[in-house]
């Protein structure tokens, strides 16, 4: 019975002080965060973060079409859906 009563013990204390625990100041360092993200960029910035945002494309890459690659997602979709199906339907 004591070899239980210890157990239990050693299994809820550190469950307690945990809740019981002061909790850290979180919001405090999201607030500084976000802050830092709301002040405005300067055109310089603009311009680094525009170049930087830019994909380089491969030249050797022919994977995929030219004229897949630069049309709109929902046209892109379409085209491979039907490549896909005249491909099974073969």
């Amino acid at each position: 019975m004591n070899l239980k009563s210890t157990l239990a013990a050693l299994v809820i204390l550190p469950l307690t002080l945990t809740a019981c625990a002061k909790k850290d100041e979180a919001p405090k360092t999201e607030t500084a965060a976000s802050a830092a993200a709301d002040q405005q960029t300067t055109v310089e910035q603009q311009k680094a973060i525009d170049a930087l945002d830019k994909p380089v494309l491969d030249e050797k890459n022919t994977d995929v079409p030219a004229e897949v690659a630069n049309a709109s997602a929902d046209e892109a979709t379409a085209s491979a859906e039907e490549a896909a199906s005249t491909a099974t339907a073969h």
